[in-house]
């Protein structure tokens, strides 16, 4: 981590925030105690890269309130874990960044204490108010940014909230779709990147950080449309390192988002474009969360068989293209958001 990087003071305000909730909660006692230390645990490990973005964007158009500028950065990563913990709850995650998710965090608690009721449903319900604590912290954060830098980043953070909320849901439809219905998935699949992911990814930080800065509704809208390609090929890295990818970078077993069933382009191509054996390989794991090693590894090598890593590596490529060249083109000091952009795509397992 370089002086430069400005991840320490991202994760001291994300700090600050989760203290001003453990207090707000104190009257609850020793529930306040558990949710909060369970947000500053999931709040841990990230590399921060969308309030890093947003930074990038305030500085390269000349933004002063720097203060409120980290401020909105934190907000945009609480953001981030209360939809992590959110995410992992809908798809029944049992790890996050190498540890428990939350809600197996909170079932293990149950169970340990060895409390009335089924530890699974506790653990459940812990996490889903720990994500609600998270997000409530986020809102106040853009919040007390929008008092100083002007409230078109309380809008725009407001849009963004109700973006991911709904490809959230439309990640859940696509997800429980017949595997019959995968080959005319193509179009649900790219709507799910764009909504869930690439919005608090890319988009909206861009415009965030740009709008802190005060720059001009036609430079803000710019950077916003650039964060688009650029969120679709930080969520089409994450999908091939989220089948193949070393649990050291990923913090999840290898194969879980097979066994999760989650419907990817690289799914979606290996089921469509690939032979019958390799289709067969693929979808026989889908959605099992008993998939033994040697079937997901079959299913890995049938992906790849398939040419869907080099089907998503060329999509990767253009959509990241795309957003340099928006960049470039909004931005008279891209320099910082560029390299911000070559870390997102070039992540390897």
């Amino acid at each position: 981590m370089t002086a430069e990087d400005p991840r320490h003071e991202i994760n001291d305000r994300v700090a600050r925030a989760l203290t001003w909730a453990e207090t707000a909660m104190a009257p609850a006692g020793p529930a306040a105690a558990e949710i909060a230390d369970r947000l500053t645990r999931s709040a841990e490990g990230g590399k921060a890269f969308r309030g890093r973005l947003l930074l990038a964007a305030f500085e390269a158009c000349g933004g002063v309130d720097r203060d409120a500028a980290i401020e909105l950065a934190a907000a945009v990563e609480l953001f981030q874990t209360a939809a992590l913990i959110h995410d992992d709850v809908l798809d029944g995650s049992d790890t996050r960044r190498g540890r428990p998710s939350a809600h197996r965090a909170f079932e293990a608690l149950h169970r340990d204490a060895g409390w009335h009721g089924d530890p699974a449903a506790y653990g459940r319900s812990g996490a889903i108010l720990s994500g609600d604590v998270a997000l409530v912290a986020a809102q106040r954060g853009a919040t007390l940014a929008a008092r100083r830098v002007g409230d078109v980043v309380a809008d725009l953070f407001d849009e963004m909230a109700v973006l991911v909320t709904a490809g959230q849901h439309l990640d859940m439809r696509v997800a429980v779709s017949p595997l019959a219905a995968l080959p005319g998935l193509e179009g649900d699949i790219r709507a799910t990147m764009r909504a869930k992911t690439a919005s608090y990814t890319a988009e909206f930080p861009l415009a965030l950080g740009a709008a802190a800065a005060g720059a001009d509704p036609d430079i803000v809208a710019a950077v916003r449309e650039a964060g688009v390609p650029l969120g679709v090929a930080f969520q089409l890295r994450d999908d091939i390192l989220g089948v193949a990818g070393s649990p050291a970078v990923t913090g999840k077993p290898v194969g879980d988002d097979l066994r999760e069933g989650k419907r990817t382009l690289l799914v979606w191509h290996a089921a469509t474009r690939g032979d019958d054996a390799q289709r067969e390989a693929v979808l026989s794991v889908l959605g099992r969360a008993d998939a033994t090693a040697s079937d997901i590894e079959a299913a890995i090598t049938a992906i790849e068989a398939s040419g869907a890593y080099a089907f998503v590596e060329a999509e990767i490529a253009a959509h990241a293209a795309a957003a340099r060249t928006g960049l470039r083109d909004a931005l008279a000091r891209p320099v910082a958001v560029l390299d911000l952009v070559d870390a997102a795509v070039d992540r390897v397992a």
